[in-house]
């Protein structure tokens, strides 16, 4: 459709039955149509290397006439509009206003006291207090705060008064127990900077937040009745997560590059025996007033900062992105940019298809929040409002 609401263009392919158009009729063999059209033009198109031949004749200043063939028949037929003025469709080209990315990375967990000044991951968020905080349409438990980051301005895509995001996940680590609280409310009242998100099952809910409430008191999750208090809440979280799913601290990521006399079967039994300690075994109700502040560098000399990622090369052509595994991608070692906790904007490393989202994106790892991804990685889009993962 064109901009002012008339059809510019019109394709259609074989087996479609459909009567004569313009004398060309699908399955009509090549040889009658140069008898029709002699003066037929060939037009260059990459298809050409799985059999087609593409070919146009011009009816008239406003209509053009376009023939597919394949195996000396033809089976396209299409009619367009040369002199057509469509509409941009959204992030199909790149974004000048967009002009850096950033890396994400977690670093040892402090008490919340000592609020970290670019957000944190788990614990609690700010500015969401019991009256706010979103509650699971799926279980009716309070979801759980996976983190807040303060943005760099040019991802603050709500306007320049709101700063930071919050995000919250429904139980991905357990089966809650059935609940009669299901669809009671969760605070799903009228509020523009929250933003519910659904997939694969599971509730996800993004608040933006001012300065004011980024720099506010903790909230707290509040006490509903009838419902399950989650694992989250009431177990510790080396208990809850495991410990292959939580980020390691700078002491734990040391002792694993050290080897000491003795052998591993004897270093696991030492280890074993050492009391515990740290944010892992503290209690849930105590390990939320801790959290795991969030570093934010810029990430220098990625060419596909505020260009949308799209799944086939002809749709990347039009924004200018690279994938990272392309051979241009390799070439260029595009991979160099994947070792993050999170990042912001950039070259995108999806696990399977490349969704379509705005440049202006975060990606997230498992261990930014203590997702369950199957082992793969989510996108959100921070114009459209959208979540996606793979593993």
């Amino acid at each position: 459709m064109t901009a002012d609401g008339r059809l510019g263009e019109v394709h259609f392919r074989a087996p479609f039955e459909l009567p004569p158009i313009h004398g060309v009729r699908m399955g009509m063999p090549a040889e009658e149509l140069y008898r029709l059209y002699p003066g037929v033009e060939r037009i260059s198109d990459e298809r050409e290397k799985f059999g087609w031949t593409m070919l146009k004749t011009n009816q008239s200043d406003t209509l053009t006439l376009g023939v597919g063939i394949r195996e000396d028949v033809v089976r396209i037929i299409s009619l367009t509009d040369p002199t057509a003025v469509y509409p941009e469709r959204p992030y199909k080209y790149a974004d000048p206003s967009l002009t850096a990315a950033y890396d994400l990375m977690m670093t040892d967990p402090v008490d919340l006291a000592r609020r970290p000044d670019s957000g944190w991951c788990y614990g609690r968020p700010p500015g969401i207090d019991a009256t706010r905080w979103p509650v699971s349409t799926t279980n009716g438990m309070p979801l759980r705060h996976a983190f807040t980051v303060k943005l760099p301005p040019q991802y603050c895509t709500l306007g320049d008064e709101y700063v930071a995001i919050s995000l919250f996940v429904d139980e991905q680590w357990e089966t809650p127990p059935a609940s009669g609280n299901v669809g009671t409310g969760g605070a799903r009242r009228a509020d523009p900077r929250r933003f519910d998100m659904e997939f694969m099952d599971n509730d996800y809910v993004l608040f933006w937040l001012t300065e004011e409430e980024f720099a506010a008191p903790l909230g707290a999750p509040p006490a509903i009745e009838g419902a399950p208090v989650p694992g989250w809440l009431s177990k510790s979280p080396l208990d809850y997560f495991g410990e292959f799913n939580l980020p390691s601290t700078l002491a734990e990521q040391q002792e694993k590059n050290v080897c000491l006399p003795g052998g591993l079967a004897v270093n696991e039994l030492l280890a074993a025996a050492r009391p515990p300690r740290g944010w892992k075994n503290l209690p849930g109700t105590e390990a939320l007033d801790y959290g795991w502040p969030i570093e934010i560098t810029l990430r220098e000399g990625d060419p596909n900062v505020g260009k949308p990622a799209r799944e086939f090369r002809h749709q990347n052509e039009l924004s200018g992105y690279i994938a990272a595994y392309s051979e241009e991608g390799q070439a260029l070692g595009l991979e160099r940019f994947q070792d993050w906790h999170a990042h912001l904007g950039g070259t995108m490393f999806p696990m399977q298809g490349y969704p379509d989202f705005s440049p202006f994106y975060i990606e997230i790892s498992e261990i930014f929040g203590g997702f369950n991804f199957g082992d793969g990685v989510a996108q959100i889009d921070l114009k459209e409002m959208k979540l996606e993962w793979a593993c």
